[in-house]
């Protein structure tokens, strides 16, 4: 019998009140990217990284990683000027973030980027972003189609979600702009935003705009994950 897949979801520090009031750090990932690598069949392991000195340790001890949402990434790393509608952001994180996306490209490491990861790919890769686009965040809707992406036929994620025509959540409010190297995009919206991507020379990176964990439900967004843990 196959060993399950053990999936690495990227863990990041945020500070919570405990019952006291006293604010302490914690690293944190959400939990429907724990349910959605549960249900795939996988082994999900949330992965703290406190520097980039034991990133090797993380790819030797894990088979698969989701690089996970969240802030806001830097406009700092991708050498522009901060605008207006900047959200939160969280340079210690895209430090990480970036060098994990590196690292999982130069090794062909299975992995799914999720939300601000495809853009933390992007950006990891050479690749700029928009820093915020209208009628993205859609908190209401996060576990309904809120929007179509259409799908390049013929691409693996096509091949993946088994349709070129999918219905899509929306929980951003940045998108990518200038691609990165090696990227290329199979999927995008009806704005004619890039919603997925893959990577040339690296057909284990994968990477989506929405959320498929929050559609875990729904076969065609399970399926991203049974494909990370097959």
């Amino acid at each position: 019998m196959k060993p399950k897949t053990r999936v690495g979801i990227l863990a990041h520090e945020e500070l919570f009140s405990d019952s006291d009031g006293d604010k302490l750090l914690h690293f944190v990932a959400s939990t429907p990217y724990v349910k959605a690598v549960h249900k795939a069949g996988g082994i999900p392991i949330v992965v703290p990284i406190l520097d980039l000195d034991n990133l090797e340790d993380v790819f030797s001890v894990v088979d698969a990683l989701v690089i996970t949402g969240g802030c806001d990434v830097d406009p700092a790393s991708y050498n522009a000027v901060p605008e207006p509608n900047l959200g939160a952001i969280n340079p210690q994180r895209d430090a990480i973030d970036i060098a994990v996306a590196r690292a999982a490209v130069e090794r062909d490491f299975p992995t799914l980027a999720i939300c601000r990861g495809i853009q933390v790919l992007n950006v990891a890769l050479g690749g700029t972003l928009i820093q915020h686009v209208e009628h993205h965040m859609r908190l209401d809707g996060y576990n309904q189609h809120i929007h179509r992406v259409e799908i390049e036929a013929g691409s693996q994620l096509a091949g993946i979600v088994g349709t070129i025509d999918l219905g899509v959540n929306t929980l951003h409010h940045q998108v990518l702009d200038r691609l990165g190297a090696n990227v290329r995009v199979t999927a995008t919206n009806h704005d004619g935003h890039a919603e997925g991507i893959e990577i040339v020379g690296a057909p284990n990176v994968n990477a989506v705009q929405w959320h498929p964990e929050m559609l875990r439900h729904e076969r065609e967004h399970l399926a991203l994950f049974e494909h990370l843990c097959q």
